[in-house]
């Protein structure tokens, strides 16, 4: 049987996906020039946007390329700390170790001796002076980056360091709310100033493009399969992955209400938890909106133009609305109208 070409497991490159190449070579191509114009990017997009996966996919093509040096960093872990044990993988310092480890003698045991903030700062700067001297780049990937101590710190000493003409290259996703958060928090001018990659929608003729080849389809039959995916990357793997494991090629009443299931479990319920209560309202009001108009869904919710333009760029910012046509609101998602009437009708009240 042949391998199923999609996945729902995200940060993976599935062998169906469509690539970002505008974003894609936005970022590689600024990266290897001799003067980049910028030495830091962030992704930014809605949960299933695709973010983790063009990092991804840039972080394996310099992988590939001899005079650079990738390291991944978790946001959860010591990123110092981190940074310093893979970049010492490949880079060497004369008469200095790095370790972590001391043993001691305290009535019974051993000991961990761990190095302070300003120690870690000095020795990363170290081993990346060292990179330089062997003609290497140094790429730091981070993914779904927040608003964290660690964070806003390991900023800091960032900056520093290209401030110093070293060879160190920075790429990070987050989510629109959480990028928000820490480029708005003290301190953080130079995040704030970083230039974003805010992924949009798939082209939707890609996406037709892509079913036809998959599973052999006529452009009508295609068509409607790109209707339902709207152009969302985690939409397109998952209806893919059922029209190939129940042997389909058209959407049914099943499809869609696996479908439905697939994305409350995988993406939008996490969407709904990290608005607030406000934002919920509006979401709300758009859903029942039979016109779609600002008009009318400033009415259900009985606000001013002043009032309700907050909520309309906040959603519009993390991605949940399309706001193109002129005095109109749409969902970006698909299916996302169905989502938030089965959550008002169905889920219990404390979470509205």
């Amino acid at each position: 049987m042949p391998k199923n070409p999609f996945t729902i497991i995200f940060g993976i490159e599935p062998d169906s996906m469509i690539p970002r190449n505008k974003e894609y070579m936005q970022i590689v191509n600024d990266f290897e020039s001799p003067s980049p114009v910028s030495y830091a990017y962030v992704i930014t997009g809605v949960s299933g946007c695709g973010k983790t996966v063009l990092m991804t996919s840039i972080q394996n093509y310099f992988t590939t390329q001899k005079n650079w040096i990738v390291l991944r960093l978790n946001p959860d872990l010591d990123l110092y700390e981190s940074a310093i044990s893979q970049l010492n993988e490949y880079i060497s310092l004369k008469n200095e170790t790095v370790t972590d480890m001391n043993i001691s003698i305290a009535g019974i045991g051993g000991g961990l001796a761990r190095r302070s903030l300003s120690d870690n700062e000095t020795l990363l700067k170290k081993l990346l002076k060292e990179a330089k001297k062997n003609n290497k780049r140094v790429l730091i990937t981070i993914d779904e980056a927040s608003n964290t101590k660690s964070i806003k710190t390991f900023f800091h000493s960032y900056q520093a360091f290209i401030g110093e003409t070293l060879p160190v290259f920075l790429l990070m996703t987050a989510l629109p709310e959480n990028f928000s958060a820490l480029s708005n928090a003290k301190n953080s001018t130079f995040i704030r100033r970083l230039p974003r990659i805010k992924l949009q929608g798939l082209n939707n003729l890609l996406v037709e493009d892509k079913y036809m080849e998959i599973f052999s389809l006529a452009q009508e039959e295609a068509l409607p399969l790109s209707k339902v995916v709207n152009g969302y990357p985690y939409a397109f793997q998952l209806l893919g992955t059922l029209l190939w494991e129940s042997d389909k090629r058209s959407v049914d009443t099943s499809i869609l209400r696996k479908l439905d299931a697939m994305l409350y479990d995988g993406s939008y319920k996490a969407i709904w938890d990290h608005l607030t209560e406000k934002e919920r309202d509006v979401v709300l009001a758009i859903a029942h909106s039979k016109e779609s108009s600002i008009k009318e869904i400033r009415q259900q919710l009985n606000m001013e133009s002043n009032q309700f333009s907050p909520y309309r760029e906040i959603l519009k910012e993390n991605g949940l609305i399309d706001t193109n046509t002129y005095g109109m609101i749409f969902f970006t998602l698909p299916r996302f109208k169905e989502f938030v009437l089965h959550i008002e009708e169905y889920m219990l009240p404390e979470l509205l």
